[in-house]
């Protein structure tokens, strides 16, 4: 099976579907960062490449990119919303918490952790791993 891997437009995209959503401006920065976090997180030789599959991909895609800030606002949640649209074109999705009480989700917590540095890449790449799930047609 071949992994479908996104494009730096479809990244951009996203970001502007993130900020549409809230009602602000995407303002792209650095369409370099975005190649450069594609390029990191899908190089071919490197893990999870090699032996990750695509929950493992899927972290890493959303750790560079969170770290690569290409984008003036909403590189948390587009890295985030990139991440899932990669799994789903992959024929994986996530499961976790999704806080109802004006909380963030599982998901969001631990992305916010990987931000600011107190998890490591490794640890968000087995998160995403933890909580894939096969979508069934």
């Amino acid at each position: 099976m071949k992994i479908i891997i996104p494009s730096v437009d479809s990244i951009i995209r996203t970001n502007k579907f993130c900020s549409d959503m809230n009602g602000q401006k995407s303002v792209l920065l650095d369409r370099g960062k975005i190649e450069s976090a594609l390029h990191t997180a899908f190089y071919p030789g490197s893990d999870p490449f090699q032996n990750g599959g695509v929950a493992k991909l899927a972290g890493a895609l959303c750790f560079y990119l969170t770290k690569a800030h290409a984008f003036q606002d909403g590189n948390k949640r587009t890295a985030t919303y990139a991440a899932i649209l990669f799994m789903h074109s992959n024929g994986w999705d996530l499961q976790f918490a999704d806080n109802d009480e004006g909380e963030f989700s599982d998901l969001a917590k631990i992305v916010l952790k990987a931000t600011a540095s107190e998890i490591t890449k490794e640890e968000l790449m087995e998160w995403f791993d933890h909580h894939k799930t096969l979508i069934k047609d």
